[in-house]
């Protein structure tokens, strides 16, 4: 009996342990997959009215006229994605680099072979993405 209270307490304190949620879709899925710099946080507009807004915990992307992406969202589909369709567990291998005036993230998604954003400072109010979306975006001030 013993054992099995030492076994059942074991798996109760590796269980909360991990830092995870359910979605409302009955998936699981990690509080965060990435963390921008506090530097680039923030609303960005480049020229074209293309839009880069970084949170704390998050990456929203987007084009005039759609929708916002998220980067998270595209991360989490990538999983679910290869759970559904093969049911196996397939990392979206998010992989982040941060430096004092650079950013950068990539990531798999569905159906693309890999998403890479760079992004490098060039004035508190300015950065220059080099992959993804491309060019010169504006610090927003809502």
């Amino acid at each position: 009996m013993k054992k099995l209270l030492s076994l059942f307490t074991f798996i109760v304190l590796c269980s909360c342990s991990e830092d995870y949620y359910e979605n409302t879709d009955g998936y699981y899925q990690p509080s965060s997959y990435i963390n921008p710099p506090v530097w680039i946080q923030g609303t960005w507009k480049d020229d074209k009215d293309r839009i880069i807004e970084f949170t704390e915990d998050e990456l929203y992307y987007g084009y005039p006229l759609l929708p916002y992406k998220s980067v998270s969202s595209e991360i989490l589909d990538y999983e679910r994605y290869y759970q559904t369709e093969y049911n196996e567990y397939r990392d979206a291998n998010v992989q982040e680099a941060e430096l004092i005036d650079y950013y950068s993230i990539k990531y798999n998604a569905v159906n693309a072979p890999s998403k890479k954003f760079r992004f490098i400072k060039l004035s508190e109010t300015k950065i220059e993405s080099t992959d993804l979306m491309p060019g010169i975006y504006i610090r927003q001030n809502y």
